[in-house]
């Protein structure tokens, strides 16, 4: 079934094994110790199960990975900007930390991610900021010490600014998003966001059968996908989900290469407002994704409100646009028989969806 909104990815053979070429993306044997990091809370964050909304919806379970909680930061971006600068320190000894400045360009999370991470080291840190990134975010970005550059464009305006001007100026990138050349920074990205899949596999020994992860340049959704196609007996269906106006991985399905969105990437959903994919993660996503699926911006609401205010004795989740997309996406495929059907939502399903971040600054839902 392919549809204006839901897309099967026709390279995906279910019966491939994990191989050499997504090791080299996502390395289940190297994944991160968080308790040498020097953040204050390393404590899990919680599978959330929402058995109320499950019934309604029609399927055996629906269990949320709140990351809303982790390291008291409020988005899962913490455990990729604070682990990879942590790594850039550990491999570059003969480098004082005061003498590096790291630098990204960002929507706003993963530069509060990279600002934490130069802040425990003692390193400067400048973040690139596009112009729709909130008056809060950059505050809280502020807040950690780092410098912001405010940029007239969307995000990968923001992304050529900072690769100018940390090529002038001799900066570090920290980026979670990959070009030619550049590849070792976002892998260690990646390999901080592989904790939570970890995580979830310990916490869900049955396992989810279909995974629902919003994709922005990719860094989480190859996280997940490759993380769990590796270590789960049973591989499950995995689902990416991305705004209309930013969808570079449903287009990059169409055509099999890499490919712009077809949009201009103007989306509410902010951490997802992406018009390229990260080239490194095609292994992963490109071969290990069943569906690519979008979302309608009027679809957001709805599904921060399904958090907020939750069916029965179903716990309350606190949510943000870019947080809830695979909630839209799960919404919106139950509402069509169609493509219910195609994806097999049916009533053994157990549905794991990724709540990326929690309400920062957006208002109440």
């Amino acid at each position: 079934m392919t549809t204006s909104w839901l897309a099967h990815n026709p390279r995906v053979d279910r019966t491939r094994p994990y191989g050499p070429a997504q090791r080299t993306v996502i390395d289940p044997a190297a994944l991160p110790d968080i308790g040498k990091l020097a953040v204050p809370d390393k404590s899990q964050t919680p599978l959330v199960p929402l058995p109320a909304l499950a019934d309604r919806l029609g399927v055996a379970e629906l269990r949320i990975k709140d990351e809303s909680q982790r390291f008291g930061f409020g988005a899962f971006k913490a455990l990729g900007g604070v682990f990879a600068v942590h790594e850039f320190v550990a491999t570059h000894k003969d480098r004082a930390p005061a003498d590096i400045v790291f630098t990204t360009a960002s929507s706003g999370n993963h530069g509060r991610s990279v600002a934490m991470g130069a802040q425990l080291v003692g390193a400067r840190c400048v973040i690139f900021l596009p112009k729709f990134t909130s008056s809060e975010k950059e505050a809280a970005i502020r807040a950690r010490g780092a410098e912001v550059i405010r940029i007239d464009g969307d995000y990968d305006t923001a992304v050529a600014e900072c690769r100018r001007q940390a090529e002038q100026k001799g900066w570090t990138i920290i980026s979670d998003t990959s070009w030619e050349g550049y590849e070792t920074v976002p892998r260690d990205v990646m390999r901080g966001y592989t904790v939570l899949a970890d995580e979830i596999a310990h916490q869900w020994p049955q396992a989810p059968t279909h995974v629902l992860v919003q994709a922005g340049v990719g860094g989480l959704a190859a996280a997940v996908i490759g993380y769990l196609w590796a270590v789960l007996p049973q591989r499950p269906v995995f689902i990416v989900v991305e705004p209309k106006s930013a969808d570079c991985w449903f287009q990059s399905n169409l055509a099999g290469k890499a490919m712009l969105a077809s949009g201009d990437a103007e989306t509410v959903m902010g951490g997802l407002a992406c018009r390229e994919i990260s080239p490194l993660t095609w292994p992963v996503i490109g071969l290990g994704a069943d569906w690519f699926m979008t979302i309608e911006e009027d679809e957001v609401m709805p599904a921060r409100r399904q958090y907020a205010h939750p069916l029965g004795q179903d716990p309350a989740i606190a949510s943000g646009p870019s947080g809830c997309a695979g909630m839209a996406g799960l919404l919106r495929l139950c509402a069509n028989d169609d493509a219910r059907r195609a994806v097999g939502l049916d009533k053994t399903a157990r549905v794991l969806l990724i709540n990326s971040e929690g309400n920062l600054g957006e208002g109440p839902a």
